[in-house]
């Protein structure tokens, strides 16, 4: 049985920052359609793609899957994370980091969530 309030969680934080559906699943990597499924409460997401969820919104596990946000109570001052997505068609599902992102990456050992 999916979490309704997941999914209300879900499409409340992309109504708010004002993404699409297929913003999101360009930027997290799943198809648009998976993405639908988690805010219609067809489908559950995989731990690993809650963690990318809460990591992304800036919000606790807890929170995102079980707790009620509103609109009003999101903290504008945390930043969403300022992802360039490409612009031409052989790049457009690519991610385009900082040197900075970057370095931080190739220090971090390799995660086993798959």
């Amino acid at each position: 049985m999916a979490n309704v309030q997941l999914a209300r969680n879900l499409k409340t934080l992309r109504l708010k920052y004002n993404y699409t559906q297929k913003d999101l699943s360009a930027i997290l990597n799943i198809t648009r359609q998976a993405y639908s499924h988690y805010e219609k409460a067809l489908r559950e997401p995989d731990l690993c793609t809650l963690v990318r969820f809460s990591h992304f919104y800036k919000v606790t596990l807890d929170d995102l899957v079980a707790g009620i946000i509103h609109v009003d109570q999101i903290n504008e001052s945390l930043p969403i994370y300022n992802y360039h997505l490409g612009e031409t068609e052989d790049h457009k599902r690519s991610i385009f980091l900082t040197d900075q992102e970057l370095e931080l990456i190739e220090k971090v050992p390799k995660l086993q969530c798959q």
